[in-house]
């Protein structure tokens, strides 16, 4: 079976402990893929606080503007939550981080 994504790709989950099956499932269907916690808030039809994340390609960090689209297609509500935990994304000063 053969799947194309668009990358950045975001999701959520409810617990911030589901990131690591992901990022497993992820790297064994290509090592070249990299799964990082982006923010923490609500989908725009509500709901309980869900831990988002972010799927992209090593050595192409996503900017920004990317990494805003993602999670905006994904439903993350901007009017409610705060991107703070993406910075190290797009910092220059680091490099994005692995897990």
């Amino acid at each position: 079976m053969q799947v194309t994504i668009q990358l950045p790709q975001a999701f959520s989950v409810r617990d911030d402990h589901e990131f690591y099956p992901i990022q497993h499932l992820l790297a064994r269907m290509n090592p070249q893929l990299r799964v990082v916690q982006v923010a923490t808030g609500v989908h725009l039809n509500g709901g309980c606080t869900v831990f988002w994340g972010l799927v992209y390609r090593e050595g192409q960090s996503p900017t920004k503007k990317e990494v805003e689209s993602a999670l905006r297609e994904a439903g993350f509500d901007f009017a409610h939550n705060v991107l703070v935990q993406a910075s190290a994304l797009w910092s220059s000063q680091q490099g994005p981080p692995k897990k």
